[in-house]
């Protein structure tokens, strides 16, 4: 298995559908969050983005994937590139056939989205219609046919292929070089990606660098050397990150008992798995779940 796979089935990513449906008027978008990955897929007309990373708004049209991470700068989707409303008072929500655009619009909360993971991916990721040639463009043109057809379960399978959406949107990123540093850039490592993948699917485990060596067949020299340029930690170092990670998520799901998360997690004790996650996180496990 990948280093990729593991890694978004441990955190147990899933897309939440928020819209799916038509626009009209002097229409304005504010999704904004420093918790969710918001994305937004024109599946019909134009729209334009408004942020001060962009000398002039952003064109988007049918086809066009556009996705905000939390470290992304303030922005506003419109119906103009001249003009951004003040406020939503003028949107008009439609069916898809009636509106003047069309948006099938999602977020994908993270656990941890000040974490080195997500800092590691650009911002704001702009996906052109006919710029991917592979799943990815095959899985916007179902998402654009569920969304303009509107059958019955229409938005629940479009909430099912957004959650694969994201994670292609990833894959990209890092074939198409948009990531240099970080777990993703590693990946593209194959000495690297067979370690990583290890972690990533027996985190319990009590992984020493002599084993993670061995069974990716690399020195511990060049390892370790590796995982500190890239990653920023040692391969040991990273294993506790990668737990606590994974334990957030877990803590986000009402029936994880912090006992269980700490089992889950590779630790023999739960005091000993709060105080890690305490270091690391600055709040307690049972905070951190109420917060």
């Amino acid at each position: 298995m990948d280093a990729l796979t593991p890694l978004i089935n441990g955190l147990n990513l899933h897309a939440k559908l928020v819209y799916s449906g038509g626009v009209c008027g002097r229409w304005r978008m504010d999704h904004n969050s420093e918790t969710s990955v918001w994305f937004h897929l024109i599946s019909k007309g134009q729209g334009f983005v408004h942020s001060p990373n962009w000398q002039t708004p952003l064109v988007l049209n049918k086809g066009d994937l556009v996705l905000f991470l939390p470290h992304a700068a303030r922005h506003f989707l419109s119906y103009s590139a001249e003009h951004l409303p003040d406020t939503d008072k003028d949107t008009r929500m439609t069916p898809w056939k009636e509106g003047e655009a069309g948006f099938v619009c999602g977020e994908i909360e993270l656990a941890t989205p000040k974490s080195l993971l997500w800092q590691a991916l650009p911002g704001e990721i702009v996906i052109r219609q006919n710029q991917p040639v592979n799943s990815l463009a095959r899985l916007i043109e179902l998402i654009i046919g569920e969304a303009s057809g509107q059958r019955f379960g229409s938005d629940s399978v479009i909430e099912r292929l957004c959650d694969s959406l994201f994670v292609l949107v990833i894959r990209y990123c890092i074939e198409e070089g948009l990531v240099r540093k970080g777990l993703f850039a590693a990946m593209q490592d194959k000495r690297l990606a067979m370690a990583l993948g290890l972690i990533h699917q027996q985190p319990w485990h009590a992984w020493t660098l002599n084993e993670l060596c061995t069974r990716a067949g690399v020195s511990k020299s060049v390892l370790s050397e590796k995982f500190t340029t890239l990653i920023g930690h040692s391969p040991i170092k990273y294993l506790t990150v990668w737990r606590l990670q994974i334990a957030a998520h877990w803590l986000m799901q009402p029936a994880m008992s912090v006992e269980r998360v700490a089992e889950r997690c590779g630790y023999e004790s739960v005091p000993a798995f709060s105080k890690a996650f305490k270091r690391h996180f600055g709040v307690a496990p049972g905070s951190f779940r109420r917060v």
